[in-house]
């Protein structure tokens, strides 16, 4: 039984080192090596609708608004997006796609 077990990982290995394609495939070679991603395409831009109250808009707000200071931490926060795990139980619990 474990003389199989190293003949899987030997044979996994040798597939990986002819083809990363299979390795990426079967997951265990990771995303890193893919150079079209760059750093500057992972800063979070602000959506052109949403975007952070300044100090001023917040002064001036506050002396209309008593929710002015939720209003102003809110605006400063990123929504955090939907996993695909989220994604996959919300379609699993309700039937829907999101």
């Amino acid at each position: 039984m474990k003389s199989l077990l190293v003949m899987l990982l030997v044979g996994i290995c040798a597939l990986g080192m002819r083809s990363p394609e299979i390795m990426q495939a079967i997951g265990i070679a990771g995303s890193a090596q893919d150079p079209a991603i760059s750093i500057g395409s992972m800063k979070a831009a602000p959506a052109p609708g949403e975007k952070p109250m300044t100090a001023v808009e917040f002064a001036e707000l506050s002396k209309t608004d008593p929710k002015a200071y939720e209003k102003f931490i809110n605006s400063h926060q990123k929504k955090p997006e939907r996993g695909e795990v989220d994604k996959l139980m919300n379609f699993l619990a309700k039937g829907k796609f999101e």
